[in-house]
């Protein structure tokens, strides 16, 4: 029992660590900074007062999602380098682009089965010229998708290319 505990114990404490690192990892200056950066963009985070509150998480979660990221109002590496604060490594920039294209193609191969179904249920009812709209909508704002995080993806690729070339993969800006 006495071993378990210990253990149990031993668990706790790492987890609080672990919890405790991207707080740390978040100084004032890093909070002000996005701030600033989220402001300049046209998200109301607040204040610049550089504290991490729920008005700065609420804007970074409608950020996030503008820009195809993670919306978990955090202030991961992809987060910070597409607001400029700091510059991700090679490796997150070219993971990025991967996660680019499987969530854009996953979400516009969503929307052409989509429009496929309609035109199906369209044409099966006997209206042949509403299953073509029905079908074309689909294929339109499917690729639509695709193009938009195909975008992102080649964007995120060349950060990488160029962060990899310059070896400036860990400077922070301002």
């Amino acid at each position: 029992m006495y071993l378990y505990m210990r253990k149990l114990l031993a668990s706790c404490i790492l987890a609080a660590a672990l919890a405790a690192i991207p707080a740390l990892a978040q100084s004032h200056d890093t909070v002000s900074a996005v701030q600033q950066a989220l402001k300049n963009k046209g998200f109301d985070p607040g204040p610049v007062d550089g504290k991490n509150g729920p008005a700065t998480r609420a804007a970074l979660k409608k950020y996030q999602e503008q820009q195809h990221l993670t919306a978990d109002g955090r202030l991961g590496p992809k987060t910070l380098d597409s607001l400029g604060v700091r510059t991700a490594s090679p490796a997150a920039h070219f993971k990025a682009s991967g996660e680019n294209v499987k969530n854009s193609y996953s979400k516009g191969g969503d929307t052409i089965a989509n429009g496929t179904k309609n035109m199906t249920t369209q044409m099966k009812d006997g209206h042949v010229g509403a299953g073509t709209v029905d079908f074309g909508k689909g294929i339109g704002k499917g690729v639509a998708k695709m193009g938009v995080g195909t975008a992102h993806a080649a964007k995120n690729a060349g950060k990488g290319v160029k962060a990899a070339v310059t070896g400036d993969s860990k400077k922070t800006s301002q």
